[in-house]
């Protein structure tokens, strides 16, 4: 490997050991600790060969996940890298060259017959106009608790199950390609996001959203004016009832 090179470590999930996603990529000859994402299939993680890394030959480690240390410690070395010598002029063209690359994609590729989502960053494709079933078995929330609300859905939805929460969630027709964030609201939490989704495409000749139906509280609100409406009218009915029997009696 050469300084400045960015690279892919990628193993079958569970197949080397501790490879699983969240597992840090660990090497002195990195920038900075890769990490471990599905891709599909596959484990990915992408890190950058140090420009201090002097020429030689380096171990490259598997180490627990960020917050996960004190859980399931992991320490397992993986493999090696050899960084190539190089001459000390290039040391500055090399930091030049890293500070221009771009931020390694934190985005992951999981199954499609692996619910959604399996994690904050796994991000499914959808086109504007379709739906998407979300599902949850790791925060246990109860049926009813949680409302999921991302700018591209045509509403807020709320997440039922007696087990296992889900949600049918629907992509606006007007939603514009790019990346969404889906915020988790359970009741007496702090919201928080939950899941991502990217539109990939706009939405099928024809697409129209559903009809938002009218609120409880709006339909609350409209209540005393229709009943007094309907009061009204009973009354003028009633007066003019009498107003014909009276002009009768009067023949």
């Amino acid at each position: 490997m050469t300084r400045g090179e960015r690279i892919s470590v990628s193993t079958e999930a569970m197949v080397s050991g501790d490879a699983r996603n969240g597992v840090r990529v660990v090497s002195p000859a990195f920038v900075a600790d890769g990490t471990l994402r599905m891709d599909d299939r596959l484990l990915t993680a992408v890190v950058t060969v140090s420009c201090a890394a002097a020429p030689g030959s380096y171990e490259v480690r598997f180490g627990s996940p960020v917050g996960d240390e004190n859980v399931s410690k992991i320490d397992r070395l993986w493999g090696s890298v050899r960084v190539a010598p190089a001459e000390a002029a290039e040391r500055e063209a090399c930091e030049r060259r890293v500070a221009e690359l771009p931020p390694v994609s934190q985005e992951e590729r999981w199954p499609e017959d692996i619910g959604w989502p399996a994690t904050p960053w796994d991000v499914r494709s959808v086109r504007a106009g379709e739906r998407m079933t979300a599902s949850d078995g790791v925060a246990m929330a109860s049926d009813g608790e949680v409302t999921l609300s991302s700018p591209a859905f045509t509403r807020s939805e709320v997440m039922r199950g007696a087990k296992l929460v889900s949600a049918v969630v629907r992509i606006r027709c007007d939603a514009q390609p790019g990346l969404y964030a889906v915020r988790w609201n359970e009741r007496g939490r702090k919201a928080k996001i939950w899941a991502r989704y990217r539109v990939v495409d706009t939405a099928a000749p024809g697409c129209q959203d559903p009809v938002a139906a009218p609120q409880a509280s709006a339909v609350r609100r409209a209540a005393p004016w229709l009943l007094g409406g309907a009061a009204a009218l009973t009354a003028s009915g009633a007066v003019g009832y009498a107003y014909l029997r009276r002009r009768k009696a009067s023949r």
